[in-house]
């Protein structure tokens, strides 16, 4: 399979040794070495036939640029919403920094909801309030929680002058929900983004 690769660094670290040399003769010859490497994860990743598998070949760092080049390909192989969500999981979470809340909100809404939704825990509640600590004004992040002891912590936590400290909190039903994440322990729940950008939020004193 040929993916799309553009804007890809193969931050695979091919080699141990990532610096430079002085002598221009070992430099020439290091950075032919890498060349080859790289060149050989390149086809190693073309013999795969599943989006999500040769995703993972690659360096992490790597992950979301060839998921968005290559969206089509995951879609088409049933393999988008996986991949959504382990690359979402990995930097976000009800008490983190909402990081790019349009790309993931579009990420989010070109998956197939019922298959996006299998992949958790049933949602075992009809009306619900969640919660969410603005570390970084991160408010309207599709990542909330149901724990309000856990709210409570981070909001003691996060007290000035250590910089934070505001939780807020938002009534939803079981349809503003996409997805329980399985055995959180934070009772964490990914929000439809639709929802969470009119959402009246408020602030949560404990």
């Amino acid at each position: 399979m040929k993916w799309n690769i553009k804007n890809i660094a193969f931050l695979h670290l091919p080699d141990t040794f990532t610096g430079a040399f002085d002598n221009a003769m070992m430099q020439e010859r290091h950075e032919r070495q890498m060349m080859i490497k790289l060149e050989l994860l390149k086809n190693n990743i073309d013999r795969e036939t599943d989006p999500l598998k040769a995703m993972l070949k690659l360096h992490k760092k790597d992950h979301l640029q060839f998921l968005l080049n290559n969206q089509r390909l995951f879609k088409e192989n049933g393999r988008l919403e996986e991949a959504v969500l382990q690359l979402y999981c990995r930097q976000h979470g009800p008490f983190l920094s909402a990081g790019d809340v349009g790309l993931w909100g579009n990420l989010f809404e070109a998956c197939d909801a019922e298959q996006l939704y299998g992949l958790g825990d049933p949602v075992s509640f009809d009306a619900a309030t969640v919660y969410r600590g603005a570390i970084m004004g991160s408010r309207r992040s599709l990542s909330w929680s149901a724990d309000r002891q856990t709210a409570e912590w981070y909001a003691e936590r996060w007290k000035d002058p250590v910089g934070g400290g505001e939780i807020f909190e938002v009534d939803i039903t079981r349809n503003n929900v996409l997805i329980r994440l399985k055995q959180s322990r934070e009772a964490e729940v990914i929000l439809d983004p639709q929802f969470i950008k009119s959402a009246e939020l408020r602030v949560f004193t404990p």
